[in-house]
């Protein structure tokens, strides 16, 4: 997805921003291989985070192009985008929260518990329990 691909109003995001959270976000510009331009991103930031640091948020770009890498997790429940994409845990990124536009759909508890494999794997953390 790029910019012009389901083009969302500009503005603020109106709903308030929690974990799994789909919205249109302004990723330029960006250097090197990272996601550019204006498209969809997944919140990955927890509850407390959220309510504690309000001027920014950590977010997975996503793509609508099938790599068929198993690091890209598709999205799967109320995305609100329309067609199949894919979290790319491989980059994630903290951005002002005034480059979201608004907010698309929200993803189910198996999406992020994927992304979630991906992201302990990424950072090096141990797994729950």
């Amino acid at each position: 997805m790029t910019a012009g691909d389901d083009a969302p109003p500009s503005g603020a995001a109106a709903s308030p921003l929690r974990r799994g959270t789909v919205a249109w976000a302004d990723l330029a510009p960006a250097r090197g291989r990272q996601e550019d331009g204006h498209r969809p991103v997944l919140v990955v930031a927890s509850r407390q985070y959220l309510e504690t640091v309000t001027t920014v948020v950590v977010v997975l770009p996503v793509t609508a192009v099938d790599r068929g890498w198993s690091n890209h997790v598709p999205l799967r429940g109320r995305v609100g985008l329309g067609r199949p994409s894919w979290a790319m845990t491989e980059q994630p990124r903290t951005i002002a929260r005034e480059r979201l536009s608004r907010v698309a759909g929200l993803v189910d508890d198996a999406t992020l518990h994927d992304v979630d494999t991906w992201l302990r794997d990424l950072l090096g953390l141990a797994a729950d329990g």
